[in-house]
């Protein structure tokens, strides 16, 4: 997802241990354990409002190098998350804006983020992003909403954090887009956390699988093919076992 190397990550990313969290009463995260090593690639699945982002949020609320803070103050119950040593993340929120107001041009925003990139360098990663030939002069304020989501790309691909956290990165994409981003990510040399519901993109990158379920998660360390079909040898055993 990024243009050059990314800082090497330590063997164990991220630790959690007694992660909970409520809403209303209502628990979304139950005593959640899990530990993440370096260049994993974790998809997060299970239904809607069932609590994924709730747990991107706990993730990101005391990561190193944040590069997204709108998600710094979200509290926990209880329990702790631990980052490994010399990890920079970087977030893609679900909710995402810019400010459109702004008669800056894509190219001049995209700079902000390093003064020292050269033209070559930030037009390049914009057309990774298939922003091309005029598109890096068009104004922030002009931007669609597939648009916008690819610039924040860009920023990330720029930044080069060696932790990437993404939550619904397919919202507002046409294929063309989803298919850049299912590219960079594969080219990625850090650890990434996926939610997403499209299934193809799951399919080609996920390299182990959070199953959300009453706030519990099952840890399925694979790709999503193989979840899937141990999702169905379990579901087969648990029909014989009912006759």
């Amino acid at each position: 997802m990024t243009n050059g190397r990314v800082a090497p990550l330590p063997d164990l990313t991220v630790r959690v241990e007694g992660l909970s969290k409520s809403f209303d009463r209502r628990l979304v995260l139950d005593d959640v354990h899990l530990r993440v090593g370096r260049n994993s690639i974790v998809s997060i699945i299970g239904q809607s409002g069932g609590g994924k982002t709730t747990l991107l949020r706990s993730l990101i609320r005391n990561a190193p190098g944040l590069i997204d803070e709108s998600d710094r103050h979200f509290g926990v119950d209880g329990g702790t998350v631990r980052w490994g040593h010399e990890t920079s993340v970087g977030y893609f929120a679900q909710e995402h804006d810019l400010d459109k107001t702004s008669n800056t041009t894509v190219i001049e925003w995209l700079a902000q983020f390093d003064p020292l990139a050269g033209q070559q360098t930030l037009r390049g990663l914009l057309g990774q992003m298939l922003f091309s030939g005029d598109d890096a002069t068009k104004p922030i304020k002009a931007l669609s909403g597939g648009e916008t989501a690819r610039i924040l790309f860009c920023r990330l691909m720029l930044l080069k954090p060696n932790v990437l956290v993404f939550d619904e990165p397919t919202n507002h994409l046409d294929l063309e887009s989803i298919n850049a981003l299912n590219i960079a990510l594969q080219r990625y040399e850090g650890t990434v956390f996926l939610v997403t519901h499209d299934h193809d993109l799951l399919d080609e990158v996920a390299t182990r699988i959070w199953h959300f379920d009453h706030g519990h998660i099952d840890d399925f360390k694979g790709p999503y093919a193989d979840f899937l079909t141990d999702q169905q040898r379990k579901a087969a055993q648990a029909a014989g076992a009912r006759r």
